[in-house]
C-alpha cells in the first residue's frame, strides 16, 4: 500500500476514535468543564507495521492494550490511564518492560507539548496526570495524544507505543 494512503487512514482513525474534534471556548449553560475538553479518546496499542504519525515512528514490537483513554483540556491539562499495555509476544509474553511512559499532545498534525514520564507497571498499567507547559493552541485542529517509552531516564518523542483512536 502507498504510504500516503496509509498515513491518510491513520489521520482519520485517531480523529474518528476521538469523541471531540474541536474545543468550544462558548459557555452554553452547561458545565463549563466540559467545553474545555480539547479530546477525548480510546487509546490503541502500535505495531511495528502502523504508519508513521506526525513524524514518530511505532514502537519496534507489537503492544496490545486490555483499556486506554486520554482526555487532554484547552489549558493544557492531560490525563491518560493504560491498563494492560503489554507486547504479548516472546521475550516479553504479556508484560510491560518499559520504565515509564509520556505523552506528547498533537494539533494540526504539530507536537504541542510533552508530559513528563510516569512509573509503568510490568502490567503495563499507568497513569499519567500532567499539564503541558503551555495552553492548547486554538483552534486545536485533530487533536492527537501519542504515547512515547521512556528508556533508561530519557522519554523517546520519536517512537510512540500507543495512540488515541482506534484500531
Amino acid at each position: 500500500m502507498p504510504h500516503r494512503f496509509i498515513a491518510a487512514v491513520a489521520a482519520a482513525s485517531l480523529a474518528a476514535g476521538a469523541t471531540t474534534a474541536f474545543a468550544d471556548d462558548g459557555d452554553h449553560g452547561g458545565d463549563h468543564h466540559r467545553n474545555d475538553r480539547v479530546l477525548e479518546a480510546d487509546i490503541f496499542g502500535s505495531h511495528p507495521d502502523d504508519a508513521t504519525l506526525f513524524g514518530v515512528k511505532p514502537g519496534g514490537a507489537p503492544w496490545v492494550i486490555r483499556r486506554g483513554e486520554a482526555e487532554v483540556r484547552r489549558d493544557g491539562r492531560v490525563e491518560v490511564r493504560v491498563k494492560g499495555l503489554v507486547i504479548p509476544t516472546p521475550p516479553q509474553n504479556g508484560t510491560n518492560p518499559l520504565p515509564g511512559i509520556a505523552a506528547t499532545v498533537f494539533c494540526g498534525g504539530k507536537a504541542v507539548g510533552t508530559t513528563k514520564a510516569v512509573p509503568f507497571s510490568t502490567d503495563g498499567d499507568a497513569r499519567i496526570e500532567d499539564r503541558l507547559a503551555k495552553r492548547l493552541p486554538s483552534p486545536c485542529v485533530v487533536p492527537a495524544v501519542l504515547l512515547n517509552p521512556q528508556q533508561g531516564t530519557a522519554v523517546n518523542p520519536g517512537v510512540f507505543i500507543a495512540a488515541t483512536g482506534v484500531r
